[in-house]
């Protein structure tokens, strides 16, 4: 197999594993604060290592682009660990996996919107049958102790904001200078600082966190393993893979999601979960049953 895609499927494999830590840690850390910790304890483990190969490569002179930057880590990093995080903490971890599912379909929509691409007909089907399952799952009834509309809502924007940070991630011709290492502990630094003003607030009115041996255990995996790793590993692949075929990959969290959130959380699916997860991923399925052909694509993402 492609290193490239060995490097892929290890990023996804890594945040199918997020919700259990995630859920673990905010037990004793506060959403905004775990957030900020999370990222500016990956760029402060990735920097120094970025920095001394920087230094010692021919990249040391090429000029760091921080418009673009800052503007990534807006979207791929503060903007969706905002919203994903606070979601999560919201609702059950099982909920925020298969609403995560719907990412292919949030593409789909930004190929059209965004990059103009034609839609066929099945596709528009698709998008439709995963929207009406996020509907079937989020409009309960009555809300449990682990179920927020609220908290599906954040879920779901995350998901969004993270479609439009992976078809921006396409470096422009002169970037490709800029390591990956430099690039992703950047991001995460400057994500950090966008996040530290709410941090701030959530611990003046909370108080600091109290860390147990669990949460913190499972706040370094979040930062090595899920933040670290996975976005050095993803961010590596996307200089060789279109951006479009890698999000083809990103189908296979939710699963790894919800399976480890049922045998670690002890969480359990209603009917309305287990129906709404069935059309969101036959939706996904159905829309990407045909593919346009490439020479009806008008804006190619590489």
């Amino acid at each position: 197999m492609n290193r490239a895609y060995v490097m892929l499927i290890g990023s996804v494999f890594l945040w199918g594993l997020t919700v259990v830590p995630l859920k673990w840690t905010l037990e004793t850390i506060h959403p905004f604060t775990l957030m900020f910790l999370r990222l500016l304890l990956a760029s402060l483990f990735l920097l120094p290592f970025a920095w001394i190969r920087r230094r010692r490569s021919p990249e040391s002179l090429a000029p760091i682009p921080w418009m673009r930057i800052a503007m990534l880590s807006f979207t791929g990093v503060a903007g969706y660990f905002w919203l994903n995080t606070y979601g999560i903490s919201l609702t059950s971890g099982v909920n925020a996996s298969i609403i995560s599912a719907t990412l292919p379909l949030f593409t789909l929509l930004l190929a059209t919107f965004y990059l103009k691409e034609q839609i066929m007909l099945t596709q528009w089907m698709g998008l439709t049958l995963g929207i009406g399952g996020v509907l079937l799952i989020t409009i309960q009834p009555q809300a449990t102790g682990q179920h927020s509309l609220w908290g599906d809502f954040l879920v779901l924007a995350s998901q969004l904001i993270w479609t439009v940070y992976v078809v921006q991630l396409k470096r422009p011709r002169g970037e490709e200078k800029i390591s990956s290492e430099m690039f992703t502990a950047l991001s995460f630094f400057l994500g950090s600082l966008m996040l530290l003003p709410f941090a701030v607030w959530e611990m003046w009115h909370n108080g600091l966190p109290t860390v147990s041996g669990k949460s913190l255990l499972s706040l370094l995996f979040l930062v090595f393993c899920c933040t670290m790793l996975a976005y050095l590993l993803w961010n590596k692949a996307l200089e060789t893979i279109a951006a479009a075929k890698a999000g083809i990959y990103l189908n296979a969290i939710p699963l790894f999601n919800v399976l480890t959130a049922i045998l670690l959380l002890n969480e359990r699916m209603s009917w309305r979960t287990v129906l709404g997860g069935i059309f969101v991923l036959a939706g996904v399925v159905w829309a990407e049953r045909r593919k346009i052909p490439r020479s009806q694509v008008t804006v190619k993402l590489d």
